[in-house]
């Protein structure tokens, strides 16, 4: 058996452990306080706890596993298999604008129904962000409409900000950063019509960041803050195929931080595939927590899907090293995957305490 061939079936299989785990491990997506009570301003689990000896080899073992599949996504990317084919789908800009413009459409138009029906209390962009303020679903109704205009579009991008900074002022910036979504939904509504290619790429870049930084914020306050999830838990205990609570939190924060950076990196045809893995897990979810899951986790069905249908920018090929063999690229990746966990759980523990003295 050749050495492609090693490494396809290699990459298929590590793929499909990883679609299947994150599948199962459905809950660690669906966010807690959308549905059970939380106190952001108590101080997360020491770090000293988090970073027992089950944390150190999972961590061992995802480090291993992103030298992997960063040697097989390079592999392909280099030999050109389904190149071609890649190619062709980074050209659908304008079906990518129409995914994100329908879907921000109905986003907005199900907030301004959520409240407008009496199914539940406004909120400014996800359910446990409430407003008593009677002006914001009608600025939302606004926001649902102004997408049927290319003209238009941009009000909404603009009033994205708006609701995203009325969220900080209520709710604290270190609440909004489980969030950072939505800065990048707003900039690339407000540019998504411009002439410009350079701009028109940038809001790609930074709804593509912006989604990134999200999930991954999440993850590691799937570690910080784990007992928030002991009442989901205990409501579903068929999600943890027998795992305790404590393991179970663990390895779906794991999964979460693997996956999202390996898609934030992939420059193959893989990328897609992970793509459309990720989007089922939300799509999935839908059955475990319903309507308010639904609405909650629209915008980022809409960009995974946007991934898969359009790839991702020209930017990303800054993490090539095209004079470099693949056991250096998947060096070079692996060694960012090390940097980026270290600096996330800085900048989460950090700006927790500064924000809150804790």
């Amino acid at each position: 058996m050749n050495f492609q061939n090693i490494i396809n079936r290699k990459s298929f299989q590590s793929l499909t452990s990883v679609i299947l785990i994150t599948l199962c491990t459905i809950s660690a997506d669906a966010h807690v306080k959308w549905f059970f009570d939380y106190d952001v301003t108590k101080p997360p689990t020491p770090i000293g706890e988090v970073l027992d000896g089950t944390f150190v080899k999972m961590f061992l073992v995802s480090v291993a596993a992103c030298y992997l599949f960063f040697l097989a996504d390079r592999y392909i990317y280099e030999e050109g298999i389904l190149g071609e084919f890649d190619k062709k789908l980074k050209l659908f800009d304008n079906a990518a604008n129409y995914i994100m413009r329908a879907a921000a459409g109905v986003f907005f138009l199900a907030l301004f129904g959520w409240w407008a029906l009496g199914i539940g209390e406004s909120f400014y962009l996800t359910p446990e962000l409430k407003t008593a303020s009677p002006v914001v679903p009608w600025i939302q109704l606004i926001m649902a409409l102004a997408v049927i205009s290319r003209y238009t579009v941009f009000l909404t991008g603009l009033g994205v900000f708006a609701m995203y900074l009325a969220a900080v002022f209520n709710y604290g910036l270190f609440h909004m950063l489980d969030y950072m979504i939505f800065l990048g939904i707003g900039y690339y509504l407000t540019v998504s019509q411009t002439t410009n290619k350079g701009l028109l790429k940038s809001g790609f870049i930074v709804l593509f960041a912006c989604t990134g930084l999200t999930l991954i914020w999440a993850a590691v306050e799937k570690f910080a803050y784990s007992h928030w999830t002991i009442a989901v838990l205990a409501d579903k205990p068929h999600v943890t195929m027998g795992m305790s609570p404590p393991i179970f939190m663990k390895v779906s924060g794991f999964i979460e931080f693997f996956v999202t950076f390996i898609l934030l990196g992939a420059v193959s045809v893989v990328g897609r595939l992970i793509s459309l893995g990720f989007m089922s897990v939300f799509v999935l979810a839908v059955f475990e927590f319903g309507t308010l899951d639904a609405v909650g986790h629209l915008m980022i069905v809409a960009i995974l899907w946007v991934l898969i249908v359009r790839g991702p920018t020209d930017a990303r090929n800054m993490l090539v090293l095209p004079d470099k063999s693949l056991f250096t690229e998947a060096y070079f990746m692996t060694g960012l995957y090390f940097l980026a966990f270290v600096m996330i759980f800085i900048l989460y523990y950090g700006i927790h305490y500064y924000s809150y003295g804790s």
